[in-house]
C-alpha cells in the first residue's frame, strides 16, 4: 500500500526537475529579451526563416526544418523574433527532461537529477540558446530519442518501436549533430541487446544488414540535401578537426589574434568538467572490480549508453582538437559536450551510490546538486553577440537606397542576415557568382578601421568624377556602415597600400 510519504518521495524528483526547467528557461528568456533585437552571430537567421515560412510556406535557406516549424507555430501567434527567442529559451531548458529520463535509468532518481543539472547549468547549454538554437534543440531531441530507444530495447513492443522511429526522424530533421549523437549513444546499446537476445552470430548478421542500410540511406540523403543531412563535406570536416596545437584548458573556441589578446571561449570550463566526470566513472569502474558495492546498476544496454557517452566526451577532450574556427567541427563538439556529459554524470551517480548507505545518498548528492545550481552564473554572457542599436538603425535605413537589381556582398554573415531581415535585399558572401554591375560591397566601420587608408579612400571616392559615391547610412559616423558599388570599390583598392588591397581582394568571410 502506498503511503502519503511514499507519494511525496515519488513526486519530489519530478517537482525538482520542473523547478530546474523553469529556472533555466527564465534565465535564458531574460538574456534573450534584454534586447529587442535577435541575439548571436546567426541571430537574424532564425526570424528570417520563420518569416519565410509564414509568408511563403518555405524556408528562405536550406536547413533542417523542425526548429523553424516550431518557431513558425509560435510566430503565427506572435511575431518571428519573439517566436525564435521563446523556442530558444524553452527548447534549450527542456534538455533537462530527457537528460533526467536517461539518467534515471543509469543512476536512479538522483542520477537523473544529476544529469538534468549538468545539462542545463553547463555553459554550452546556455550558449546554444543564444547562438546555435537548432543545435540546442537537436540535443534535446537526441537525448529523447536515446531514452525512447532504451525503453524499446527493454520491451520491444510496437508502440515503443514506432516512437523510436519517429524520434529518429525528428532528430535527423532537427540537426545533423542530433542524428549523429543519437546513433553514437544508441548503437552500442543495440549491439549489447542483440547479443543478449540472439547470440553472437545472429546479432552480427543483423548488425551488418542494419549498418549497410543505414550507410546507403545516409549517402542518398547527403547527396540529395547536403545542407540538411550528413554529407561528404561534413566527412571532410572530420579530417580537419585536429591540428598540431595542444590546448590543455580544453576551450570551446580559441581564436589567435596578431597584436592583441587571443579570443578564448571556455563556456564555464565545461569540457574540463566533462572530462573529470569521465575520469570519475573510470575510477569507479576499476574500483568496482574489487567490491560489489560499486557495481553498475541497471540493464547492460543502459550501461552501454553510459560508456558510449564517456567515449564521446573523451573525443572532445583531445587537446589537439582544432578549435580556432567558429564554423569548425572541433568548436561544435566542445560546445555540445554537455549532453553526453550529463549521461556520464548519471552513470557516476549510479555507481557511486553503492558506496553510501541509503539514508546518506540523498544527504550527499542532493546538496551537491543544489550547490552546483547556486554556484554557476544563472545568466552567463560569455561569447554573447548583440546587435548595436546604431548598426540596426543603419541597416534599417537601406530600403530604397540601392538600385532594384543590386546584390549586397558582405564578408560578415551576421550583417548579411540583418540586411535580409530589415531591407529584404539579396545578399551573398562571395562576389564571384554575382555580375560586377550588380555588386554593392557592404563594409562596417570595425572592418574599415576609422581613419585608416581604406577609410580615407572611401571618403575620397565621393569627390571623384565619374564614380558612384559610396552610401553611408550609419547615424553616428559616415564610415560606420558603407555600401560601395563595384566600380567604385575597384578604384578604392587602387588608393590603398598594396598589402591592404591584397587583403580586401581576397574578401575573407566570417
Amino acid at each position: 500500500m502506498t503511503t502519503p510519504r511514499d507519494r511525496i518521495w515519488a513526486a519530489a524528483p519530478w517537482l525538482a526537475l520542473a523547478a530546474l526547467i523553469a529556472w533555466s528557461a527564465y534565465h535564458r528568456w531574460a538574456v534573450l529579451t534584454a534586447t529587442p533585437h535577435p541575439v548571436g552571430i546567426d541571430g537574424y537567421f532564425y526570424p528570417i526563416q520563420v518569416r519565410a515560412l509564414l509568408e511563403r510556406g518555405e524556408l528562405a535557406y536550406p536547413a533542417s526544418p523542425v526548429t523553424f516549424w516550431l518557431m513558425a507555430i509560435v510566430g503565427w501567434m506572435s511575431e518571428p523574433i519573439i517566436a525564435a527567442k521563446l523556442v530558444a529559451a524553452v527548447g534549450g531548458a527542456l534538455v533537462a527532461l530527457p537528460a533526467f529520463l536517461v539518467g534515471r535509468r543509469l543512476g536512479g532518481a538522483l542520477g537523473g537529477l544529476a544529469a538534468a543539472v549538468v545539462a542545463v547549468t553547463s555553459g554550452g547549454s546556455f550558449y546554444l540558446s543564444l547562438e546555435f538554437v537548432k543545435n540546442g534543440l537537436g540535443l534535446t531531441v537526441a537525448l529523447t530519442a536515446v531514452w525512447l530507444a532504451l525503453r524499446a530495447l527493454e520491451a520491444p513492443r510496437p508502440g515503443r518501436l514506432l516512437a523510436v522511429g519517429l524520434a529518429a526522424v525528428v532528430a535527423v530533421l532537427t540537426h545533423k549533430m542530433a542524428a549523429v549523437l543519437t546513433v553514437a549513444l544508441v548503437a552500442p546499446a543495440v549491439v549489447v541487446e542483440l547479443r543478449a537476445r540472439l547470440g553472437g552470430a545472429r546479432a552480427a548478421r543483423w548488425l551488418a544488414l542494419a549498418m549497410a542500410v543505414a550507410a546507403v540511406a545516409a549517402v542518398i540523403l547527403g547527396a540529395l540535401a547536403p545542407a540538411r543531412f550528413v554529407a561528404s563535406r561534413d566527412l571532410a570536416a572530420v579530417a580537419d578537426s585536429v591540428d598540431g596545437l595542444a590546448r590543455w584548458g580544453l576551450p570551446a573556441l580559441h581564436v589567435p589574434h596578431r597584436g592583441r589578446p587571443d579570443f578564448v571561449l571556455a563556456l564555464g570550463e565545461q569540457a574540463l568538467i566533462a572530462a573529470g566526470l569521465v575520469l570519475a566513472l573510470v575510477a569507479l569502474t576499476v574500483a568496482g572490480r574489487w567490491t560489489t558495492r560499486l557495481a553498475a546498476p541497471g540493464r547492460a544496454a543502459d550501461r552501454a549508453v553510459g560508456l558510449a557517452a564517456a567515449a564521446v566526451v573523451l573525443v572532445t577532450a583531445i587537446p589537439w582538437l582544432a578549435v580556432a574556427d567558429p564554423d569548425g567541427l572541433g568548436f561544435r563538439l566542445r560546445v555540445a559536450v554537455f549532453a553526453p556529459a550529463a549521461v556520464v554524470a548519471a552513470a557516476v551517480i549510479g555507481r557511486g551510490l553503492g558506496a553510501l548507505a541509503g539514508r546518506w545518498q540523498l544527504a550527499v548528492i542532493a546538496p551537491a546538486l543544489v550547490a552546483r545550481v547556486l554556484a554557476v552564473e544563472p545568466q552567463p554572457r560569455e561569447g554573447i553577440v548583440v546587435a548595436h542599436p546604431a548598426m540596426v538603425a543603419a541597416i534599417a535605413a537601406l530600403p530604397g537606397r540601392l538600385p532594384p537589381d543590386a546584390v549586397v556582398i558582405t564578408s560578415e554573415r551576421h550583417l548579411g542576415f540583418m540586411v535580409v531581415w530589415y531591407a529584404r535585399l539579396p545578399v551573398r558572401l562571395r562576389p564571384e557568382p554575382v555580375p560586377p554591375a550588380r555588386r554593392w560591397r557592404l563594409l562596417a566601420g570595425n572592418r574599415i578601421g576609422l581613419g585608416s587608408p581604406l577609410d580615407r579612400a572611401l571618403r575620397a571616392a565621393h569627390d571623384q568624377p565619374g564614380l558612384v559615391s559610396p552610401i553611408g547610412t550609419h547615424p553616428r559616423d559616415p564610415s560606420g556602415l558603407v555600401l560601395v558599388p563595384e566600380a567604385t570599390w575597384d578604384w578604392v583598392l587602387t588608393q590603398v597600400p598594396p598589402a591592404t588591397a591584397r587583403h580586401w581582394r581576397a574578401w575573407s568571410t566570417r
